[in-house]
């Protein structure tokens, strides 16, 4: 073979190779986000996710978090810095259409206010959904999602969903920085090897519009938690040492981890009590505002105020929440017997 007619056969086989980066551009001129298996390394683990980023032909090419249901079966969130994907484990074929219902509702304009409509295209086993901001918004917000393809749904959990998407931005912001331990996606750890610590809610009981859970790390009840469906500003909390009040006014709160003072106030002609709260995030991958009160120091707000109250307010540095307490006192009776069975 002449030395000519070899360069144009080898320039036209490294252009067409399965593991060159032309051809795994997806039509966008993206990529898909279960392109390389192979190539996809470690980059962080925030609330119960595991994040990665994946190179393609030897250049960066997308991150996503990455999370394991009950059954062992892994789906991912991910970005290439074009588009937001969503993909589950599914058999599809490409240009497929379905639905995507977030907290039983479409959000294809904004979280819980739109259409469930969805689209997207299949790649090796996996069925990928594309997602617009609205649905991406309703993926930070929601708490389980179900994706229908054809006749298969796939459901699955969002805790944590905000903080893994703030880590994919950031680790496509980085080019993927520098690199971790190579990944192996395809065997995906069990539940309790990848959400360490990740406690999963089981029903317990119900008191009108409020709602008891169990808080579960495999077969041990580890916490308990209450809140009221109506108004979901508002949720109490209870493990081995302490029990916890939790609120959220849907505004910027504060920095994570910050501390500050808040007032709170019962009925009228009540006096007022001070308490200090701590800016956390919680499983929802949310901002709330935390008061924390030992088990062992007596009566305090939840086993005395707040069952023997009509309403609760909550004023401080950025903080502002007034809401009613109705049936919290059948309620925290239920939660109380749901503390009985931590260990």
């Amino acid at each position: 073979m002449s030395k000519f007619r070899c360069l144009i056969v080898c320039a036209s086989l490294a252009l067409t190779a399965p593991g060159s980066a032309i051809a795994q551009q997806n039509g966008y001129g993206g990529y898909d986000i279960v392109a390389a298996p192979q190539s996809e390394r470690f980059y962080a683990d925030p609330r119960g996710w595991r994040v990665f980023a994946g190179r393609v032909g030897g250049r960066f090419g997308y991150c996503f978090a990455e999370s394991v249901r009950s059954d062992g079966s892994a789906f991912r969130l991910g970005w290439d810095g074009q588009q937001w994907q969503l993909a589950v484990p599914i058999t599809s074929q490409p240009d497929w259409q379905g639905t995507l219902q977030i907290d039983g509702a479409g959000s294809g304009q904004g979280y819980r206010r739109g259409g469930d409509y969805i689209s997207g295209t299949a790649s090796g086993g996996w069925t990928i959904a594309w997602l617009g901001e609205a649905e991406l918004d309703g993926l930070r917000q929601g708490s389980s999602a179900v994706l229908g393809v054809g006749k298969a749904d796939y459901d699955f959990r969002l805790s944590g969903s905000t903080a893994a998407i703030l880590k994919v931005k950031e680790c496509v912001g980085r080019s993927g920085g520098d690199g971790g331990q190579a990944a192996a996606p395809m065997a995906p750890p069990s539940p309790a090897e990848a959400m360490p610590g990740e406690a999963m809610p089981v029903g317990f009981g119900k008191a009108g519009s409020w709602v008891i859970n169990e808080l579960r790390e495999g077969d041990r009840v580890v916490a308990c938690e209450v809140y009221d469906t109506v108004m979901p500003g508002l949720r109490f909390e209870i493990d081995r040492e302490n029990s916890y009040i939790d609120i959220k006014d849907g505004g910027e709160m504060g920095r994570l981890g910050e501390r500050k003072p808040v007032r709170i106030l019962f009925d009228p002609g009540d006096e007022p009590s001070q308490a200090d709260v701590e800016i956390i995030e919680g499983r929802d991958g949310e901002t709330w505002a935390r008061i924390t009160e030992g088990r062992a120091d007596g009566p305090g707000l939840l086993d005395d105020a707040i069952p023997n109250s009509g309403q609760i307010s909550f004023i401080g540095q950025n903080i502002i929440l007034e809401t009613g307490l109705s049936g919290s006192n059948r309620a925290l009776d239920v939660f109380f017997q749901c503390s009985d069975g931590i260990r």
